[in-house]
């Protein structure tokens, strides 16, 4: 999903939005390459921890309605090459240069 935001973002002229995305990207993995996740919340928030809110009904009463997404503990392996991909397409769309950014996509490699 992180890659087709950039690719909408960028296609569709948001260069400014684009770069500020891929400044939320390098905080958010900011750290130990080896700890990336497979999603954050927005603000950046490592930790999502799933609980069920019994009080509420849900849309259309679809219960049980849930905050965090237990799936922010599952190892998934592409998310290093999602990574690579969005810091490339960054690059590649003329974004300004970082240190950070080719710093991560070295150290994912």
């Amino acid at each position: 999903d992180s890659t087709y935001t950039l690719q909408a973002l960028i296609s569709a002229g948001y260069l400014d939005e684009a770069k500020a995305w891929r400044e939320w990207l390098l905080r958010a993995v900011a750290g130990d390459p080896a700890d990336l996740q497979i999603m954050y919340a927005l603000d950046g928030t490592r930790r999502l921890p799933e609980a069920e809110l019994p009080w509420l009904t849900g849309y259309e009463n679809s219960t049980p309605v849930r905050t965090g997404n237990a799936a922010s503990d599952q190892l998934q392996l592409d998310v290093w090459g999602e990574t690579l991909d969005d810091l490339a397409l960054a690059r590649n769309a003329g974004l300004a240069d970082h240190d950070d950014a080719w710093d991560l996509q070295v150290a994912l490699m």
